[in-house]
């Protein structure tokens, strides 16, 4: 994000009482890195006071939803840039540092679509202090909490409790609130969503042009509750994957981060007080260690980058003040059972983290524009499920026969074949798509790779631009011999480099041009859906990512040009240059021959 737009987002951000349920700068959070705030002092036995138990890290970009006796409940908003909202994202969970070497079927790594339901313009115009033209792709939101639901809060909402002189708050209070069965957890969502609705509706979210559906409290998937732990729009998505925690700060480690036992045995004996650590890139405190946290899914077992058919416990996630090391990964996962002989299951180190979200099916623009994104989705989505017309229709042939078949035993055995079959074309499928993003990758860098080798090139023709100015401002190296020697051999050793650095570019462009031919091999609908969803991956703001946006639209005008038919004779090796590269980069590449 560049210096004036964080500046302006910034100061929208700063906290303003006026505004109705303390909302504050919402975008303030998508857009820009979160401010790496210290939590509030410890609060050993004093008593705390009231933000303390609810928001002792205060930062722009909170969203605070009131609560009882002047308090609230923190929310970070998660954003998703998903180009759409039938769009979304591909986002790698699980990891490899789970602790359960030889048991990956825990939370062996797998893909999973990730997006949200707001739209930013569901936000009042308050909220949005940039036009949404500069912003750095289309994105969609959920809401997640910024800390673990605390005893104090828990006792607002269910007991209608409120501190005291006779009655003061303790740093119990502060701790997060532990023991609750996942029915508690439910009944917990449910009691603060009514009283939300009877005295503070204007704090929740709303649908642009929707009187009628609001914003809602619930658990986080594990998908969001992991996607948000590591970071969020905070990490780059390419790099999420790649890394079992999120990026630490400089001089930073695992203990300013989470409350655990690195060592077994050695840690504390009890949950500690909410944002006693550093938070996250995003700004939520505790997803790593302190109290273990609920979420809405099932436990499925890890197969093979997919989940197993059985539904079983619930999913805790990010570990607890009991954990060591690989238990407080985001990616870890453990199966919590909802009811054990005793009755429902209370655990003394699992608590909650709560989740503002909304439907997916709002009234307002959303019916229209929902009706639109399908019409231009369906041709695609048909041809990634193997429809296209020159396919032969094996499963429909397949469900003729079963149309036909009395006989039993031979129904059971087609449906059967008919299974396997419909298995093998979405693997087929998938295999295919697979192929088409690392066709487009490969095209991207080789485009990436011609401007670098342009980039040395101009760098080495400069340098013998200096040589010559020097040897022109020293007197008598035209006689000198020793220096004449060292000048040639500056001159020789530029040379030779050069044409090294116009062959590397000429490669590359001749395996981009193979490329390109072998891209038409695709369907037009399916290259295009994927260039798409790949541009999308290149939206953060460092170098790398602003050149492949660049190269995406290059590659998009050349497969244009080419199946236009107008392309081979366009697409020559001066052409090529002369559209890749920037101006300042391209003298001295053409050949003269």
């Amino acid at each position: 994000m560049s210096e004036d737009i964080s500046s302006r987002l910034f100061q929208s951000g700063k906290r303003k009482k006026t505004v109705p349920g303390a909302l504050v700068c919402f975008l303030f959070l998508v857009l820009s890195c979160p401010l790496q705030t210290e939590a509030a002092l410890p609060l050993k036995n004093r008593q705390p006071a009231l933000s303390e138990v609810f928001n002792p890290g205060p930062a722009a970009g909170d969203l605070v939803l009131p609560m009882p006796c002047g308090a609230g409940m923190v929310f970070r908003a998660v954003g998703v840039r998903s180009g759409g909202i039938l769009g979304d994202i591909q986002v790698e969970l699980g990891g490899n540092a789970g602790g359960r070497e030889g048991d990956e079927y825990y939370e062996g790594r797998r893909l999973t679509a990730l997006s949200g339901p707001f739209a930013a313009r569901d936000l009042p115009e308050s909220l949005r202090p940039i036009p949404e033209r500069e912003l750095p792709g289309d994105y969609f939101f959920y809401f997640i909490g910024k800390y673990e639901l605390s005893n104090f809060q828990w006792k607002a909402i269910m007991e209608g409790w409120c501190p005291s002189s006779s009655n003061p708050l303790t740093l119990d209070d502060a701790r997060p609130k532990t023991g609750l069965s996942w029915f508690e957890a439910l009944n917990f969502v449910s009691a603060y969503m009514e009283w939300l609705l009877l005295n503070a509706p204007e704090s929740l979210p709303r649908f642009s042009g929707d009187s009628k559906n609001t914003a809602f409290l619930r658990l986080p998937t594990e998908a969001e509750w992991e996607y948000a732990a590591r970071g969020g729009q905070a990490v780059a998505l390419s790099d999420m994957g790649k890394k079992d925690f999120f990026p630490l700060s400089a001089g930073l480690q695992l203990r300013d981060y989470a409350v655990f036992r690195p060592v077994s045995g050695a840690g504390p004996e009890d949950v500690q007080p909410i944002g006693s650590k550093r938070p996250n890139p995003l700004d939520l405190y505790d997803t790593a260690g302190n109290a273990a946290e609920m979420t809405s899914d099932y436990f499925r077992f890890s197969l093979g980058g997919r989940l197993h058919g059985s539904a079983g416990g619930l999913i805790r996630k990010g570990g607890s003040f009991l954990s060591g090391t690989a238990e407080i990964m985001p990616g870890r996962r453990e199966e919590v059972a909802p009811f054990v002989v005793e009755g429902p299951n209370r655990i003394r180190d699992l608590g909650v983290r709560l989740a503002l979200s909304g439907i997916n099916t709002p009234l307002g623009l959303r019916p229209g524009e929902l009706s639109g994104e399908w019409k231009a989705l369906k041709p695609v989505l048909e041809m990634e499920a193997g429809k296209e017309k020159n396919r032969p229709a094996l499963t429909e042939d397949m469900e003729t026969l079963l149309a036909l078949t009395m006989n039993q035993k031979e129904r059971e055995s087609l449906e059967r074949l008919r299974d396997a079959l419909r298995n093998r074309v979405t693997a087929f499928e998938e295999e295919r798509v697979g192929r088409v993003d690392e066709l487009i990758r490969s095209m991207l860098f080789m485009l990436e790779a011609v401007r670098n080798y342009a980039v040395r090139h101009k760098i080495m023709l400069d340098s013998l631009e200096d040589i010559e100015t020097e040897r022109s401002k020293r007197p008598g190296a035209g006689k000198n011999a020793e220096l004449l020697a060292g000048h040639s051999r500056d001159v020789e050793n530029n040379r030779v480099f050069r044409a090294e650095l116009i062959a590397s570019i000429d490669a590359a462009l001749r395996f981009y041009r193979m490329a390109l031919e072998g891209a038409l091999q695709f369907p037009v609908q399916l290259f295009e859906s994927r260039l798409k969803a790949m541009k999308v991956e290149f939206m953060d703001d460092d170098l790398l990512n602003a050149n492949m946006r660049v190269q995406t639209d290059i590659l998009a005008r050349h497969i244009d040009l080419l199946r236009e038919g107008r392309g081979r004779a366009r697409l020559d090796r001066e052409a090529l240059l002369k559209d890749i590269l920037p101006a300042n980069l391209y003298p001295g590449l053409v050949r003269n021959d």
